[in-house]
This record gives structure tokens, sequence and C-alpha cells, in this order.
């Protein structure tokens, strides 16, 4: 049972960070930005879940390796606050749209919604 336990844990990890590693270089700043500005509710809805997905998966492997969140969003904060946060910080550093945007909207994320001291 713990043999089992152990394999699943780990594959589930495995995954994470696969899937991690294989979202954050694949999508830059730029194609973020196009995504929430767009004038499609499809596009903007992909943007938007991409933005929610990397939350996720940045604060599940945090939380596995016991790192601390650079953000913390409060309970009143709604998914929208948080789109337009995103959106706006590519606005404003039109030069760091080339980084992935797995690192921009974590640095968005920091900037909108410092984390507790």
């Amino acid at each position: 049972m713990r043999l089992t336990a152990t394999f699943v844990t780990l594959t589930i990890l495995v995954a994470l960070y696969v899937g991690l590693a294989f979202a954050s270089e694949r999508e830059r700043g730029n194609e973020l930005y196009q995504l929430l500005a767009s004038e499609s509710p499809h596009s903007r809805f992909v943007g938007q879940s991409y933005i929610l997905g990397v939350m996720d998966a940045t604060h599940s492997l945090n939380r596995v390796w016991r790192l601390p969140l650079r953000w913390t969003i409060p309970p009143e904060v709604s998914n929208g606050e948080i789109f337009k946060a995103v959106k706006k910080y590519l606005e404003q550093h039109p030069n760091e749209r080339d980084k992935t945007a797995y690192v921009l909207i974590n640095t968005a994320l920091g900037s909108a919604f410092p984390p507790k001291k």
C-alpha cells in the first residue's frame, strides 16, 4: 500500500513538473497579452485559463517544496481583478513581454498582490 501511494505521488509530481516546464517555455508574454487584449471572447478565455493554470501550478509546487509564494490573493479579489492585474502589468512593461508568460504572471501577481509578511 505504501509503495503504491509513493508511486502515485511521484507520478503526480513528475506530471506537474513536466506540464509546468512545458507550459512555462511555450507561452511568451507577447502571446499572453495578445490573448488578453483580444476582441474575441474565446481568445480572452484561453488567456484567462492560462493564468489560472499557472496560479494553480505555482501554488501546488510551492506547497510541495515548501517555497514561499510571491503573491497572496485576498479572498475578496475576483478572477476578473486578477486578469486585469496581469493585463495591466503586461501593458505597462512591454519590454519584458519576451519573457515566459509563467514568469510574467507571477511577477504581475506579486506586484498587484504582494505576499503577506
